[in-house]
């Protein structure tokens, strides 16, 4: 199928290329210029624009850092996304967004052809096609690019016709990760500071059940890496946010959210909001 995917970060970079690596045409667009090297390289087309890029496509992915970043590339412009897809064309937002704003592309969009389509797993695991895909929107635009999700991954589900269902899970599930992170930080940072040897607290770490797996991943570089990874203490911080708005508009005060979310702003604040989320673990050494 011919794929635009707008957004270049770590996410979009992936998601191109496992798309021509499963025989996909692929056009991209960023809004900051040299990203697309890697995608090029692979066999995908450079766009001037979102509206280029989408101008022959099945299907437009979205993979963008916020929700005011969603909402420039769909609805702000001389040319917004929202308003020029061509007939047919099915829009799938990929971004960690609040419900609310998945609802309001699906509603600003002509003609119904609106998905959110949140990832979990890292870049390496979409690399790999053994991300997670949760699929929220009509179930017709969803089955229509079936090569798509059986190219990206043999893990995809359709969550219903609500497309703020997927990202509703998605936040949920992003701050399990954020407070486990968290957690798991203060375990490291006080097991080395009380004198335990690095590879016995290592050996019980890694192979606890009290720990989850996607959180073990990031063990190795809390006790001893640079903390160079892909998703920043300021995602991490945003995507709490987006999880306390979510249970406010429903009533409930997170507290535990607010403390973890303070803890990846106060990285930021230190001028280290690059970092990944494993970096929190230097605010207690």
């Amino acid at each position: 199928m011919d794929v635009a995917v707008v957004g270049l970060g770590s996410m979009g970079r992936a998601v191109a290329v496992r798309l021509l690596a499963g025989g996909h045409r692929v056009t991209v667009w960023n809004r900051t210029p040299g990203r697309d090297g890697e995608v090029v390289e692979a066999g995908g087309r450079s766009a001037a624009s979102p509206a280029d890029a989408a101008a022959d496509a099945a299907a437009v992915l979205l993979s963008l850092a916020d929700d005011a970043a969603v909402r420039a590339v769909v609805f702000d412009g001389d040319r917004p996304l929202g308003q020029s897809l061509p007939a047919g064309t099915v829009l799938v937002d990929m971004s960690t967004v609040s419900p609310a704003t998945s609802r309001e592309v699906a509603d600003g969009v002509p003609g119904g052809r609106v998905l959110s389509a949140p990832i979990f797993g890292a870049p390496q695991a979409v690399r790999d096609g053994v991300a997670t895909y949760l699929i929220g929107g009509p179930r017709s635009a969803a089955d229509a690019l079936g090569p798509v999700w059986s190219s990206l991954s043999d893990t995809y589900r359709w969550v219903g016709d609500d497309p703020g269902t997927a990202t509703t899970m998605k936040v949920v599930g992003n701050y399990l990760l954020m407070t486990a992170v968290a957690t798991l930080a203060e375990a490291v940072a006080t097991g080395q500071a009380v004198g335990l040897d690095d590879e016995v607290l290592r050996g019980f770490l890694s192979t606890s059940s009290l720990v989850p797996a996607a959180v073990q991943n990031r063990l190795d570089d809390m006790m001893s890496g640079d903390h160079a990874g892909w998703f920043s203490a300021v995602l991490g911080a945003k995507d709490l946010r987006l999880m306390e708005q979510l249970a406010a508009d429903a009533g409930v005060d997170l507290p535990l959210a607010a403390r973890a979310r303070e803890r990846y702003e106060a990285l930021a604040d230190r001028g280290q909001g690059h970092l990944d989320i494993a970096g929190i673990v230097e605010l207690l050494r």
